[in-house]
């Protein structure tokens, strides 16, 4: 037996020198990303948060600013997004929120368009009113019908008896009778009066010994809808008719098939976008008669296309064929026994099959080579111009065809839509789904107030005091010891002081701040105005993100031209505000009730006063200060994720030492990162690590030494009196 050794998870027979790569994963753990809000709010555009597909891919950066406003436009989303990401007139705070998810509360609705001949709906991409200034114009290119003229040029009488067949749309055959040896051109008039072809007509011109004779199809309706080509194929019979008529054998088509200009206009923003649809035959497809075959027909649906005679069926799958030039090199083989196929166009080989039109039983018999089933991607072509539309979308629309004649229309029914109670929660439940580090709501009052002020429409029903518990429950549910995604909620609310109070008092959390004065800022159009206090809790939030970890924000200047507190409507002019809290004189009282609040010291500017929380059972130092919870977050979070990712899935060979090791590089970066601070006791920000390794639980505890801001200086000074 072969002397066996096993190493890195093989056994190895062979002599030689073998080796084995391990990471060392102890080293080097960077604090993961801050920073990370969560917004839910109403706005005139975009799609509301329930239609959003995936609402964690639905996240921005600062440099984003301008995709955020062309996709919400208007409202206090577009609003809020520039004071998340630009909060602050303060060096100690050198940036903004890394990055923001919004849910759009309200439920918008889009314009539509229900067209003609149950063609599908366009509809506006754009959700809101917005979308009622899009419109649709089609103007439609008729069909010139297949015919042929000949004159004929001897005395009528030399016209032979006999007959000759038509041929219509490769289906329906009908033989025509000549008397022949007409005496005048009243003569050939006559007989040819007798010629019945369905949707075919024949008209005798000129005069005896020069009469003309002209054979089309009849003008059809709505020929735009086919989807395929008609024509007609004249087909000799007995005696020399066809040829004493000048007429030629074979397959007649239109000069001109239906086509239509298509036009998207929007009037808000002067755009406009139009093609030329249809108008083109792609594909001809015929069977020649032989074997016996006596009819022949192609369907085209979602996934076949089907030859069809009276002998059998031969099915062809779409996707069997990439392009169509390989569909036509399958269609020419001999083992399809007369049938045949030729694109009009190189250019259209390669195409996909897919864009043919569908089509049903459309006739593909001639007497010759000829291919009557001449087929159209018209509907394809529609599809294509809404698909690169910028405007609207077409749904459910049909895949045969052109749209009917349209006169410029507008879309309608866009409509802004509502905030409900639900969707709150459905914004929250989103949330859920991915790590955030705060989430702000942009609502600081009851939607009957924001109804009389034209903030929201008509059919909201949110209230303050639901958001805010609904928050709070969010919150408390985030942080536990299953869920683990600490967050902390920036809530607001414009009422009475007395109201204010009351409410910091009733959430009396410190996870939560709350912001109750207005603020002055430009909104996403740059027209400047007066906010609700949900303004000046983003400028928190976004302060938060943008700072370093652990940053109070205590005497740090916000972003701002403007602060008041009052709880009248925002419709009341400047002249006749009443403002109920002064920072400058009841700060104390303020800070006691759980505010968080701005002044406007002397030297200029809007700075906060206290990074306070709404806590307030006790004087605890991380708890009543916001920054301090967020440091602690930060390091809860990421040391979790460092300790998951190093060990859970290894097995438990791993000494508790190098558990230790692990654990005190982790720590270490959070005091390189100012998170930690290092004390005489703590040199390195943490003490007392101990680890346990116990089957398959590692078991942690430690003591850290957390961050935080120096909130008062006091200096005792004694005088004296100067002596010599």
């Amino acid at each position: 037996m072969a002397i066996q050794v096993s190493f890195a998870g093989t056994t190895i027979v062979k002599p030689g020198a073998y080796s084995n790569t391990v990471i060392d994963l102890g080293g080097g753990f960077p604090l993961g990303p801050a920073g990370l809000i969560a917004v839910f709010g109403e706005a005139d555009a975009g799609a509301p948060g329930a239609n959003e597909v995936n609402l964690s891919a639905n996240r921005f950066t600062a440099d984003q600013l301008s995709t955020i406003r062309a996709k919400y436009r208007t409202g206090p989303i577009a609003d809020a997004a520039a004071m998340l990401f630009a909060p602050a007139a303060d060096a100690a705070i050198p940036s903004g929120a890394q990055t923001v998810w919004f849910y759009k509360t309200n439920a918008s609705v889009r314009a539509s368009l229900a067209l003609a001949n149950t063609y599908g709906t366009v509809r506006a991409l754009e959700w809101g009113v917005g979308g009622n200034k899009v419109s649709v114009k089609n103007v439609l290119v008729a069909e010139t019908p297949a015919s042929t003229a000949s004159t004929i040029a001897f005395n009528e009488s030399t016209v032979s008896a006999g007959n000759f067949s038509v041929r219509v749309n490769g289906a329906t055959l009908t033989v025509v009778t000549v008397a022949g040896g007409y005496a005048s051109n009243a003569a050939l008039i006559a007989d040819v009066g007798t010629w019945s072809v369905a949707g075919v007509s024949f008209t005798v011109g000129g005069v005896t010994g020069a009469s003309t004779l002209t054979i089309a199809q009849t003008a059809g309706t709505n020929l735009h809808r086919n989807g395929w080509g008609r024509s007609i194929e004249l087909i000799d019979g007995t005696g020399a008719t066809l040829a004493d008529m000048n007429m030629v054998v074979g397959l007649k088509t239109p000069a001109v098939e239906p086509s239509a200009t298509l036009t998207l206009t929007q009037t808000r923003d002067a755009l406009s976008e139009s093609d030329v649809l249809g108008g083109s035959i792609v594909l001809s497809i015929g069977h020649d008669g032989s074997g016996g075959v006596t009819s022949a027909s192609v369907t085209i649906d979602d996934t076949n296309i089907t030859l069809t005679t009276n002998l059998g069926a031969a099915i062809l799958p779409k996707a069997g064929f990439a392009i169509l030039s390989d569909l036509v090199s399958e269609i020419n083989l001999a083992s399809y026994g007369g049938w045949s196929a030729t694109l009009t166009s190189s250019l259209y080989g390669q195409l996909s099959p897919a864009v043919l039109d569908q089509v049903i039983t459309i006739g593909a018999l001639a007497a010759t080579s000829a291919q009557p089933a001449r087929l159209k991607k018209d509907a394809s072509e529609v599809a294509d111009l809404f698909a690169a539309s910028s405007m609207a979308e077409l749904v459910d629309g049909l895949p045969t065809g052109l749209m009917d004649a349209l006169t410029e229309t507008l879309l309608a029914n866009g409509a802004r839509g509502a905030t409900t109670s639900a969707s709150i929660v459905a914004a929250l439940e989103k949330f859920e789904k991915f790590h955030v580090n705060a989430v702000v709501p942009l609502f600081s009052r009851d939607a009957t107030a924001d109804i009389a002020d034209s903030l929201t429409d008509s059919g909201s029903s949110y209230t303050i005091d639901a958001i805010h518990q609904a928050v709070k429950t969010h919150i408390s549910l985030m942080k536990t010891t299953k869920r683990r995604s600490e967050r902390q909620g920036y809530l607001s609310l414009k009422a009475a002081y007395s109201l204010c109070q009351t409410k910091a008092a009733n959430l009396a959390d410190a996870r939560l701040q709350l912001a109750i004065q207005d603020i002055r800022q430009t909104d996403a159009t740059g027209v400047i105005k007066w906010f609700q206090p949900w303004a000046l809790a983003c400028l928190l939030a976004g302060a938060r993100g943008g700072a370093p970890i652990g940053e109070p924000m205590t005497f740090k200047f916000l972003n701002a031209s403007g602060l008041r507190h009052t709880g009248q409507a925002m419709a009341t002019a400047d002249a006749d505000i009443v403002t109920d809290f002064d920072p400058d004189l009841q700060a104390d009282n303020a800070i006691a009730s759980g505010i968080t609040f701005l002044e406007n010291p002397q030297t200029g500017g809007f700075r906060v006063v206290v990074d306070n929380t709404t806590y307030g059972r006790d004087n605890s130092f991380i708890f009543n200060r916001a920054n301090v919870l967020y440091a602690a977050d930060i390091v809860a979070f990421n040391f979790r994720n460092a300790m998951e990712a190093t060990f859970v899935g290894r097995k438990n060979t791993v000494s508790v030492a190098d558990i230790s090791g692990v654990a005190g590089t982790v720590l270490n970066t959070f005091l390189a990162q100012g998170v930690t601070v290092s004390t005489p006791d703590a040199p390195q920000g943490f003490k007392n690590l101990v680890v346990r390794l116990n089957g398959n639980v590692v078991e942690i505890e430690v003591t850290i030494k957390i961050v935080e801001g120096i909130d008062f200086v006091l200096a005792t000074i004694t005088i004296q009196r100067a002596t010599a």
